[in-house]
């Protein structure tokens, strides 16, 4: 086998309907018990009436504070708040509301509770009144029906009238429950906004004071005006500004001009000065011509120089006062320009101061106007709740009242019992799987295949043998007597599969062991040495158990001499004793030895061996269990091939396991196992099994044709070859 193991296959269907077959009657039995106590509890059961009042609750959203933009500080249309109504029909506050409104205390159905109870014992009275509304709570439920606004509000009781003179009285107790939650929230909204409206006026009285004082004091009538003429000021220095700074700019330039000595309009165009020139120029003619007749010492020359300097000096004289006219004009408009420049900034500082006290008023003014609308709208407010608080509106009406119910809703007889019913079916399947998971043991050739990796050769089913023998047969040997013939063609099988077990030629000495005792490695080595003297001649069968021999009580034989006899040396011949089954030869134990393990691995035993091979063609050997002893393990290295009997839903896989292992420690040739002891309900998994068997030898037994030995071999060949690709590592 590989070192590494291959996971088990997974159970398929075929293998789930072998465990509920296999299980059945415990699971018919459960399901029995659960259908009987279905049953009693339903016919024991109280009837229960359930009466429904049908309610329309519609959706509305308050609105206390009617300003704009702002919005109801509860979301009206989601979810959340159908849910708080559903939960609210089911609370305690509404339960005792419906006790006090009905006086269920005094009810003949609820009175018993306080009979009881003393009048001082306070204590006892609240329990007993706790008690009543649990009771009266564990009976109501709630229905919303869906895509609608409508709600189901029921109740449920042994007594039908009661039943809805309860959901009725719950649906009135609901609606005056809504209204006195809003007469409620009515009175806090009023007196809330009666505080606020103090609030508002107190700060709008403050607001006002500070804006007349702040007014007062920077003696503020009409600040619009006093803007409009501050920027119309403004506007006129600065234009005045301009033109100053234009004029004297004029001036300067003339100023400059005719302090350098050029000659300027304001200068040629004096009329003085125009005549005075006139005159020099007439003086300088004059005496350029007297000049030619007359000699400087001329008084006429002397006349015309001083007329000449004295013209000279009036034309000086005009010039200079020209100029000082121009200086004077330059300094009047450079001191005129200072000015209006200091009027600019004078005004500027003025509208910047006015600006400042206008944000500061206009502040002061929006608070004022701010406080004044709110204070207006909270006393709106406050007049319209105080208006419609006293009105009796609802959004909650009743659609539907409850009537008295015909028929109760539970118990439900045929749902009960067919769910209880399933519950007992459900609950002894999934034990009887529970049961078949907690079983480790192997139950089928898959199983064996699967978890030993070794192939299945054969599936041999339970033999029940009869307790009557008449003609005295050996009853166990099946494929002798052929008195069960499902068991005779397993064996038939196992042996033409072991026909083709090893390429080229098959073993002719073979072991037939198993794991623990009582797997039926004996009856197996009998019928398969019986199914190979049927066909292939002389057998030889040695029961090599010499602890616990038992195939010479099998054929009624003398236990003694045997194989201990021949290997302890008391004989050279070998102890061959004749069966029933022709063909078939028997080598019993002998008496039992103090050292089997010792005997069974000396060259005595290699020697019977040898000596047993020439004179048959196949020998069978029967030894102890391997998990026991070792005597199993030396004969294993002395053979061609193992076969490993296990027992079906006996053995468990970590023992199967561990036998095996010990075959590989030896590196013995282990040429599969035996699936023995099958429980017949697996009957389906046998035919299928032979199906190829019985097909080939069925069609000649219904003509009455004997069966060749070819015909029997077709279906071995070609399940061996099945598991030839199956198990190839190890063939």
């Amino acid at each position: 086998m590989e070192e590494t193991a291959t996971p088990h296959r997974r159970r398929n269907l075929q293998d789930y309907f072998w465990i509920l077959v296999k299980r059945r009657w415990m699971i018919l039995g459960i399901s029995l018990f659960a259908l009987g106590i279905g049953v009693f509890n339903t016919l024991t059961e109280t009837p229960i009436y359930k009466a429904t009042a049908q309610l329309l609750i519609e959706r509305y959203a308050p609105r206390y504070l009617e300003q704009p933009g702002m919005s109801a500080p509860y979301d009206f249309y989601s979810e959340e708040f159908y849910q708080t109504q559903y939960k609210l029909m089911e609370s305690r506050a509404l339960v005792r509301k419906l006790i006090e409104k009905l006086d269920l205390k005094n009810h003949p159905n609820f009175a018993p509770l306080f009979k009881n109870s003393p009048d001082g014992d306070e204590a006892k009275k609240q329990r007993n009144e706790e008690t009543l509304v649990l009771m009266i709570a564990g009976g109501i439920s709630v229905e919303p029906i869906r895509q609608s606004s409508l709600v189901n509000l029921s109740y449920s009781h042994p007594d039908p009238k009661l039943a809805a003179f309860l959901a009725n009285g719950l649906a009135q107790c609901y609606i005056e429950q809504s209204l006195d939650i809003r007469f409620a929230a009515s009175q806090e909204a009023a007196g809330w906004l009666r505080q606020k409206v103090l609030e508002a006026r107190k700060r709008l009285e403050e607001s006002e004071t500070k804006l007349n004082q702040y007014k007062r004091e920077q003696n503020i009538v009409t600040v619009e005006d006093k803007e409009a003429i501050t920027g119309d000021k403004l506007a006129q220095l600065n234009k005045e500004l301009v033109a100053a700074q234009t004029h004297r700019m004029e001036v300067e330039t003339r100023f400059k001009e005719v302090s350098q000595g050029r000659p300027i309009a304001q200068v040629l165009n004096n009329a003085l000065i125009q005549t005075l020139k006139t005159q020099e120029a007439k003086l300088v003619t004059e005496q350029s011509e007297l000049s030619k007749k007359f000699g400087a010492e001329h008084p006429r020359m002397i006349q015309l120089s001083q007329e000449l300097a004295a013209t000279r000096g009036k034309i000086a004289a005009e010039m200079a006062q020209v100029v000082q006219t121009i200086k004077n004009e330059y300094n009047m408009a450079k001191e005129q320009e200072e000015n209006l420049k200091a009027a600019l900034n004078a005004t500027k500082l003025d509208t910047q101061d006015l600006s400042d006290r206008v944000i500061e008023y206009r502040v002061l003014l929006r608070e004022v106007e701010t406080n004044r609308a709110m204070y207006e709208n909270i006393l709106k407010s406050l007049k319209n709740i105080t208006t419609t608080e006293n009105i009796p509106a609802t959004n909650i009406r009743i659609v539907y009242p409850a009537t008295v119910p015909e028929s109760p809703v539970s118990p439900r007889r045929s749902h009960n019992i067919l769910i209880t019913s399933l519950l007992g079916l459900i609950l002894g399947v999934g034990l009887a799987f529970g049961l078949e998971n907690l079983d480790t043991t192997l139950k089928t050739a898959e199983d064996v295949e699967g978890w030993l990796e070794v192939p299945n050769l054969a599936m041999i089913p339970r033999l029940d043998f009869p307790a009557s023998n008449p003609g005295n047969k050996i009853p166990q040997l099946v494929v002798h007597h052929g008195s069960q013939s499902l068991a005779a063609e397993a064996y038939r099988a196992l042996r033409t599969s072991i026909l083709f077990s090893t390429p080229g030629h098959s073993p002719r000495i073979l072991l037939v062991t198993s794991s623990l005792p009582g797997e039926g490695k004996t009856l197996t080595a009998a019928n398969l040495a019986t199914a190979m003297a049927k066909s292939e001649g002389k057998i030889l069968l040695v029961d090599s158990d010499l602890r616990r021999p038992t195939l010479h009580e099998l054929f009624r034989v003398p236990r003694e001499p045997g194989l201990t006899n021949f290997l302890v040396g008391e004989t050279d011949e070998l102890p061959i004793l004749e069966t029933p089954v022709p063909h078939l030869f028997l080598v019993p134990s002998g008496p039992t030895p103090p050292n089997p393990s010792e005997l069974l691995g000396s060259m005595r035993m290699r020697e019977f061996l040898q000596r047993a091979q020439e004179q048959f063609g196949r020998v069978i050997l029967d030894s102890p269990p391997l998990i026991s002893v070792t005597d199993a393990v030396l004969l294993a290295t002395q053979m061609q091939g193992v076969l490993l009997v296990v027992k079906a839903e006996a053995v468990p896989r970590k023992v199967a396991l561990q036998g095996l292992a010990k075959l590989e420690e030896v590196k013995a040739h282990v040429l599969g196992t035996v699936l023995n002891n099958m429980p017949m309900h697996r009957e389906g998994y046998f035919s299928h099994y032979y199906y190829h068997s019985r097909y080939y030898t069925s069609a000649k037994e219904e003509d009455g044709q004997p069966v060749s030995h070819g015909d029997r071999l077709r279906w071995a060949k070609d399940r061996f070859d099945h598991l030839k690709k199956k198990f190839s590592s190890r063939i």
